[in-house]
Order: C-alpha cells, then structure tokens, then sequence
C-alpha cells in the first residue's frame, strides 16, 4: 500500500528537493525498485501507462524487421533462402506472438518477462544469421544487434535489470559465434566489440535512467496525491466545522431573529399601552369634554322639542347648534381613535402646526385652570416627514408630563413651533444632527424643575418620579425612540423650582401642502335607487329621510337577512346598496361578500362606527367601494354616493 512508503517521512520532505534521491524514494539503486506494496503498485502504473507503446513497438519491429529482408538478398544472395528463414519463421513469428499475447489478460504479470526473452531470442536469431552467412557480409549483421539494444532498452520500455540481463546474454551469444563459429578476424571483432559493447552500455545507462525517472515521477505524483488527499481531508474537516458553525449561526439567528420579533412586540404593546395610558390621564379632560357637547346637543333639541311658537331664526340657531356640538363630538372621538391606533402608519409629509393644535383641543379640556396654556407657532415652514399618530403622541406624552410638573401650584406651559438651520460647528448640544434645515419643537413648563441626576436618568425606560400609581416611566422613552427613528434628537433645560423646556428636532422638508380655501359646497343629488340597511331604527330612519330629501328612491332595511332575501328578488332594481358593518344574523362584509356573488357589479358604501377587523385596503379586497366612517353627516355621506355612482357608471 502506498501509505507504507508515501510515509510521514517522504511526506514532510516532499519539497525539500525539485529531484528526490535514492534514499527520500526508498529506491534500490541497482535494481531500482521500491519496498514494500508500493514496488507493486509502481509495475501496474509502468504497466499501464506504456503498453500501448509496447505494442506500437513490437509492430514497428515486425516491420523493420521484414523490409530488411531486402538487405539479405542484396549482400548474400545465394543465401537469403537460409536467412529468410532465420527472419521470417523465427524473428517475425516470434515478435507477433509478442504482440499478440500483449492483448491477453496475462501480459501484465509476464510483460517484462516477455520482452526479454523476446530481445534474447530476437538476438539470437542475429547471430544465427552472422554465423550463417559468409565473411565478409556477415561482418556487417552485428549492426542488427545495436538495433535490438535500442528497441530492448528505450522504445519497448523494459524495465532496466531485465533489458540489462538481456542485453548482455545477447552480447555473450555474439562473442561466443564471433570467435568459435565464424572465424571473425581479430581487427574486425575488436572493431566491432567497440560499437557493439560500447552500444549495450550506453543502452544500459539510457534504460537505467528512463526508468528512474519514470520512478521518480510516480513517486512524486503519488506524494502529490498523498497530499491532495491530506488537503481534501483537511477540506472536508473544515467544510464540516463551516456546516456545524453555519448551522449554530442559523439557529443563533433564527434565535436572534425571534428574540427581535418578541422584542417588536413588546415594544409595540408597551407604546400602546403608553397611548392608553396617556388617554387614561386624558379620560377626566374628555369626560368633561363629552359632557359640555351633550349638554348642548341635550339642551338645543329641549328648547327646538318644547319652545312654543318659537322664531324660525331661533329654531335655526337651534339645529345649529345641535349640529355643531356633534362635529366636535366627531373630532374628538376622531382624534381619540387616530391616537390609540395600533396599527403603525406609513411617513407622509404633513404640517406640524394642524397636529399642535389637534393635541391642544384635547388637551385644553383636561388641564386644570390653574395652567394656562400659550401656542406659539412662528414659521410657516412647519413640514415634516413623519408618522402623525406618532408626533402626536410626543406631544401628548410631554405635555401631560409638564401638567403633571405644575399640578399643585399652575403655571405656564407653552408650545413653540420655530424652523432652525443646524450647523454642528455652533450647536454644541446637537452637533451630533448632520447639518441642515430643521424643525423645533419646543414644549416649555413653570414646573418644579428637574435636578442633574433626574436629568441624565429622565430617557431611560421605567425610570420615574412619580408615585407607583402614577405612571410606569415609559413615556419619555417612548418619546426618546420616536425622535430618534425619525432622524431627529430631543434635549432638556431643567432648573429646580423653575421649570422645565423640551426641545426637539426634526428634519423639516421643503414640500409645502396647499390648503384650499374654505368655500360653500352645493350638497350633490341623484335620482338613482339605493338599498339602505343599519340595524338601529334612529339611524336606518336618519339615513332613509336624507337619501331621499336628496332625491334618491330609498328601500330601507333594519334585518340584514330581510335585506338580503330583498335584494335576491329584485337585483336589478338597485343602483347602490349602504350597509351597516356591524350587525346581528349577518355583518355588512358578509352581506356583501352574498350581494356580489347575485350581481358582482352592484356598488357597496359599507358604514362603520369602529372595527379592529374591517380596513380599506380589506373592504376594497372583497370588492367594496367605499369605507364610511360614522357619524353619518349629509354632506360628505352625498359627495360619498355621487363619487361612487359616477365611477360604476
């Protein structure tokens, strides 16, 4: 086996020579051959990768042998019979028997044995044919036996101590038939010994070194092998190490990324319940809020129910009044829902001013009278890419905590909007924002102030100062992450006994949004039939006096199962139908799905107070073509109608 040569030892030498001697190959130097099983597998490598010379040579000699026949009948004509016989019913029979046992399954274990006994009978037929023929031409036939050492020794690649063995046998047969049988003169045998011997030898030294290369050139190649084989182990060691780090990392990350997603979500819930929080120190404020517009929806409808022969313009005054206290009722519970949203909204550029002062009207009806509050919105150049929920909710969060800072003795708490150019070169306490257009926001309170200490501490999640049942030390944080993820950075003034002033800032855009002037709207009419289903009479009474009183045939419904049975009989009789979302027996978005699947191109508004379960983008997916939010107002619900009549037609 190869491994018992191609040891440690030749392997850690392999390079230390460009021409490995005798000893680092294990060779014999007379013999040449190497210990061991590798000797073995040298001979079927030898084998192997020059039989298909042999061959070739063994016919070239046929042929060589066979055209000099030529030479026979010009130098002894009146005896070429005789040397025609040595040449082609001994030599040539001999060389093809040769060939073919080449082609035989035992040529391998005999090859050099064959070509041996091949060049010993080859040469013996020559000096057959020197004794044979007369003086002087057979003189000249001991050139045929210099052609045998070069085929022996070079072309038919026997190995070199069996072309030696060989070639001196041949030469011993000529000395013995150059000076006993044919009387060879002593000048000429000594001329032609010289060529002959001094040819044996250096055929000889040509085999001897053919095959030490040949040696040293499977030794080499089996050492690169060896190796290749270390470096191919090597490789699948380290392939297999890089599959089992590969396969710790994947776990680590599909670790890593669960650990993320759980912490999204903790992050998401713990802000939402920072926005309910938040709603829930609002919830006195609202309250009160909710009650003054009850108060005046209550009161207008008594006086308009009970005052006897009352003015047509008081009577007006009324309803206008009514109507007005229901829209701020809308936009509270508007700017309620937008606030404690879950879901996260996409950046749009929007004013920063409008959403001051939507968190003031929230605010104004909360805060004690103690605390006046003062709105300072100096530029116009208030725009902003960002999440509006989440601007609001800095606002909300920083101003809850000055109310909180000035609750037992008042104050002052004001909001400035300023537009700012950052140079990091002048601002040393935002010098790390990258320069350029800016937007501050700055939140100002006559409070107890905060100390150095509370001042470093005051962003760090669930520190606090308030009592345990006052807050969880969340909302600063929380304010903290939403500046920081919008690009911007939010910093403290605090004197103790003074007050306290947060500034933030933001990347302010050069976008500007046109608001359009306020102008009368003309309230949009039709004539086309509308199916209307709301469970609640008051509404399902409400909405079938106003399509009507804008023109349109009105079939209204409060059963959903009603209105689907009514529908199925007459579908074509019907150019919109308005649902309700929320229902009993089946809700508006079933309903729907069951209306579409009796005539898919009907239009659908579907009408919602609030649903967690039911967004545009999913009301459109069923094939809805308006989402309305309630309270239903006659004016946008008709804009609504007409928009989606016109687009179906």
């Amino acid at each position: 086996m190869k491994d018992e040569v191609v040891n440690k030892k030749h392997s850690d030498s392999i390079f230390l020579s460009a021409s490995p001697g005798f000893r680092s190959m294990g060779l014999n130097p007379l013999t040449l051959s190497f210990p061991g099983d590798l000797e073995e597998t040298f001979l079927e490598y030898y084998f192997k990768k020059y039989l298909k010379q042999v061959r070739f040579s063994v016919s070239l000699a046929v042929l060589f042998f066979a055209v000099f026949g030529i030479l026979d009948a010009a130098l002894v004509p009146e005896m070429k019979g005789s040397l025609w016989f040595i040449r082609y019913a001994l030599i040539c029979p001999g060389l093809l028997m040769l060939l073919l046992f080449s082609f035989s399954r035992h040529f391998k274990r005999y090859m050099q044995l064959s070509i041996s006994v091949l060049m010993i009978w080859t040469g013996f037929g020559i000096v057959a044919m020197i004794i044979i023929a007369p003086p002087p031409a057979n003189f000249s036939y001991y050139a045929g036996l210099i052609l045998v050492f070069m085929y022996g020794y070079t072309f038919v690649k026997a190995r070199f101590v069996w072309a030696t063995l060989a070639g001196w046998v041949i030469v011993a047969c000529y000395e013995i038939a150059a000076i006993l049988l044919s009387n060879t003169p002593i000048s000429v045998l000594i001329n032609n010994n010289f060529f002959f011997i001094g040819a044996n030898i250096i055929g000889m030294f040509a085999c001897y070194s053919i095959e030490y290369y040949a040696r040293r050139d499977f030794f080499l190649a089996r050492l690169l092998e060896n190796e290749q084989d270390k470096v191919k182990a090597a490789n699948l060691e380290l392939e297999k190490r890089v599959q089992e780090r590969t396969s710790q990392l994947v776990r680590a990350n599909e670790d890593l990324e669960q650990e993320m997603s759980e912490r999204k979500r903790a992050e998401r819930e713990l802000m939402q319940a920072h926005k309910m929080e938040a709603i829930g120190t609002l919830a006195g404020g609202i309250a009160h809020d909710f009650n003054n517009i009850l108060t005046s929806i209550i009161g207008y409808s008594e006086i308009g129910l009970y005052g006897q022969n009352m003015e047509k313009e008081k009577l007006k005054y009324s309803f206008e009044q009514i109507l007005q206290a229901g829209t701020r009722a809308k936009d509270l519970i508007k700017q309620i829902l937008t606030f404690s949203r879950q879901r996260e909204q996409e950046r749009v550029p929007i004013k920063t001013g409008l959403i001051v002062k939507e968190a003031l009207k929230l605010l104004r009806s909360t805060l004690p009278k103690t605390i006046e509050i003062r709105e300072n919105i100096r530029t116009d150049s208030d725009m902003i890419l960002a999440d509006p929920t989440q601007i609001h909710q800095i606002l909300i969060n920083l101003c809850t905590n000055a109310t909180h800072a000035m609750r037992e003795k008042g104050g002052v708490l004001e909001i400035s909007l300023d537009d700012v150019y950052i140079d990091p070169e002048t601002a040393e306490h935002i010098s790390d924002l990258p320069a350029g257009p800016y937007l501050e926001i700055r939140v100002q309170d006559t409070g107890t102030g905060m100390n150095t200490s509370v001042i470093e501490r005051v962003f760090d999640p669930f520190f606090t100062t308030k009592g345990p049942a006052e807050g969880t030390g969340m909302g600063l944080s929380v304010v903290h992450g939403i500046v920081k993820s919008h690009g911007g950075k939010i910093t403290i003034e605090s004197t103790l006994d003074m007050g306290s002033t947060f500034h933030v800032f933001l990347p302010r855009i050069e976008e500007e949004v046109k608001e359009e002037p306020e102008t009368f709207k003309q309230v949009p009419t039709g004539t086309e039939c509308i199916l209307f289903i709301d469970d609640e009479e008051s509404v399902k009474e409400y909405g079938e006096t106003m399509l009507k009183m804008l023109g349109y045939k009105v079939v209204a419904k409060t059963n959903s199962i009603e209105a689907f049975n009514y529908f199925r009989e007459q579908p074509e009789r019907f150019d919109l139908v308005i649902t309700d979302q929320i229902m009993p027996n089946m809700t508006g978005e079933e309903l729907t799905k069951e209306l579409l699947n009796i005539r898919a191109d009907i239009p659908i508004i579907l009408c919602t107070g609030f649903s967690e379960f039911i967004t545009e983008d999913k009301a459109r997916a069923i094939g809805i073509k308006e989402l309305f939010m309630k309270p239903i107002v006659m004016q946008e619900m008709a804009e609504t109608i007409r928009r989606v009549l016109d687009q179906s037609n």
